[in-house]
């Protein structure tokens, strides 16, 4: 699948486009729906080679033409891009889109049904003079009125199902979200909403943005020593303090392994402040050996801190925020380095 299916063509473009397209509807018998429309508007501009092999294999001739085919087509590239990347999730959606299309279309053809009925008994009032030819298409129609209303009724439940099911399926969607941009281990931000978090500040040239890498001193020693389990503990020890610092414009994660990330929306002298407070209360940390309640001594972070400069890419942040991580390990650890310079 290519990326997102966009048309930003000018008027006299588009134009351009709409009659080239539809020819080639005519000549293959194409039925002028909307979701048509734009396949073949799409496939005419020549923007997107991977629509237009699927499009023109599908429907080579007049008689090859298919609603269901036109619909997939559609779906696969206008409307899958847009949905969850979690396959059951879209097999959710896709689901309750069907069941609601299936619900409109029955309604809509039992509408079609009654509107035909009426015409009928109308065209029997007006040119009949027969009292039981006009009674028998009386008592059709009200038949007919009793089935439809039977129908709304039908139509009415379904939509309140379904208005359920839909809900259901935004609080699983927006839970699944929340899941995806969560560290499971230790509770805070993962990877992928650190670099969310980063690039958007950084996007936003009117805002300070202040990047902390913080490192675990000497982790690896820890875990061979009292085992991964212990190791996990103390991460989420970690990731237990990081989440006092949290705010709105302080955002915290785990960056990978014993590395977590702070992304800071203040001052530089802000930055440091949080930076030290983390550092001391990580130091006060004791990993304790639950069965004997006995000390095993504690652990400590590494900070480096770098202040975003004008228009700088998040790739050049990190480089620096990084270096400033190792000039603070080469220091002695347990200290903060800010990019540049001692603080």
């Amino acid at each position: 699948m290519g990326s997102t299916i966009q048309f930003k063509e000018s008027n006299e473009a588009s134009a351009d486009f709409l009659r080239k397209a539809v020819p080639l509807m005519v000549g293959r018998k194409i039925p002028p729906t909307p979701n048509n429309y734009a396949l073949w508007y799409a496939h005419v501009t020549a923007e997107h080679p991977d629509l237009s092999e699927s499009l023109l294999a599908t429907f080579p001739t007049p008689e090859s033409y298919s609603h269901e085919k036109s619909d997939q087509l559609f779906f696969e590239h206008f409307i899958k891009q847009h949905l969850p990347e979690n396959d059951k999730s879209q097999s959710a959606i896709v689901a309750l889109l069907s069941q609601l299309l299936g619900v409109v279309n029955e309604n809509v053809n039992s509408t079609h049904d009654y509107g035909d009925a009426l015409k009928d008994t109308m065209i029997t009032l007006q040119s009949s003079n027969d009292q039981e030819e006009i009674n028998i298409a009386l008592t059709s129609l009200l038949d007919q009125t009793q089935q439809m209303e039977t129908k709304s009724r039908e139509f009415q439940t379904d939509l309140l199902q379904s208005r359920q099911e839909v809900e259901t399926l935004k609080e699983a969607l927006e839970a699944s979200q929340k899941d995806a941009l969560v560290d499971e281990l230790t509770q805070i931000d993962n990877r992928r909403a650190f670099d969310q978090t980063i690039t958007k500040a950084l996007a936003n040239p009117l805002q300070v943005t202040v990047l902390l890498l913080l490192d675990l001193d000497h982790f690896k020693r820890c875990n061979d020593t009292y085992g991964h389990v212990m190791g996990d503990k103390i991460l989420q020890q970690v990731g237990k303090i990081l989440t006092e610092f949290r705010k709105d414009d302080v955002h915290v994660s785990r960056y990978g392994g014993e590395e977590f990330a702070v992304v800071i929306n203040d001052t530089l002298d802000n930055a440091v402040n949080i930076a030290e407070s983390i550092r001391d209360k990580v130091s006060r940390f004791r990993i304790t050996q639950s069965e004997t309640n006995t000390s095993l001594g504690s652990i400590t972070v590494s900070v480096g801190i770098a202040k975003a400069r004008a228009k700088e890419s998040v790739k050049a942040l990190k480089e620096r925020a990084d270096k400033a991580l190792y000039q603070a390990k080469e220091n002695g650890r347990n200290q903060v380095y800010v990019s540049d310079t001692r603080y």
